[in-house]
């Protein structure tokens, strides 16, 4: 028997074993990890809650410092001197 044969059926054997032990070994992990999803799925509606008071919080922020920037109605005493300037252009 020539041994050359086996010399060149060792890499596909070998490829054949590999993949047959991580076959082997998804199929224990897949089973320990089938109740995750569940806690999985809480955890995210926890972070999902979480994240939209975050974002009200933000959101009434940024409504509270809109209102600050406007600018309030002023006296005639106090007008800017370039609405003063137009003012007397149209006059």
């Amino acid at each position: 028997m020539n041994l050359s044969y086996l010399f060149l059926l060792a890499c596909p054997i070998g490829m054949g074993l590999m993949m047959w032990m991580m076959m082997r070994g998804n199929g224990q992990q897949n089973q320990s990890t089938a109740a995750r999803p569940a806690n999985d799925l809480a955890g995210l509606h926890q972070q999902l809650q979480a994240l939209e008071r975050q974002q009200a919080s933000i959101m009434a922020e940024i409504q509270r410092l809109r209102e600050a920037d406007r600018p309030v109605a002023r006296d005639a005493d106090e007008q800017p001197a370039a609405s003063q300037a137009a003012e007397n252009r149209l006059a």
